[in-house]
């Protein structure tokens, strides 16, 4: 996805763009459009974009390994300058130099690593997900699976203790 730069009159300018996971890279759980806004603005010789994107995926449950699908959310910002003296007074991470003769800026890595970077950690189909019974493997999501609760470990005894000495001393 390729922002057209040379050329381009001061001020505001948006794009609408409406790539596939593929396109961009994304990993097979990603699916449907990706739909991405970007607003560029331009000021003398520095450019400022905003990106925002929405996209779709399915994933496992870290819980009870349903899939479900999840909507995602993302956004970044980005400067683009062509000289490096501008590129000093910005955060590295939000910076980017444009090479001399270069009339086009492209936002594909940028934007993949950002959707990447929006799928949570923990997957979790939702918040009060009870996982799977550790002895049958029954979802527990779908009611109680009836096997007789297992017995505390002993070799845990000690950890309890000292859990336990701590929450007391807390108060």
């Amino acid at each position: 996805m390729k922002i057209q730069v040379g050329g381009l009159s001061e001020g505001l300018h948006t794009y609408a763009f409406a790539p596939t996971p593929t396109e961009l890279g994304l990993p097979r759980e990603f699916e449907g459009i990706v739909e991405v806004g970007a607003t560029l603005e331009k000021t003398g010789k520095d450019l400022f974009l905003r990106v925002k994107a929405a996209a779709q995926g399915v994933w496992e449950c870290d819980r009870c390994i349903t899939e479900f699908r999840c909507p995602l959310s993302a956004h970044y910002v980005m400067y683009y300058v062509w000289e490096e003296e501008a590129a000093a007074q910005f955060d590295p991470s939000e910076v980017q130099l444009i090479p001399a003769g270069v009339s086009a800026i492209d936002i594909t890595e940028d934007l993949r690593q950002t959707l990447q970077l929006a799928v949570p950690l923990k997957r979790l189909c939702r918040e009060s997900c009870k996982g799977l019974c550790p002895q049958c493997g029954k979802n527990l999501n779908d009611g109680p699976c009836g096997c007789t609760p297992l017995a505390p470990d002993g070799r845990w005894d000690k950890l309890r203790e000292l859990m336990t000495d701590t929450k007391h001393d807390a108060r």
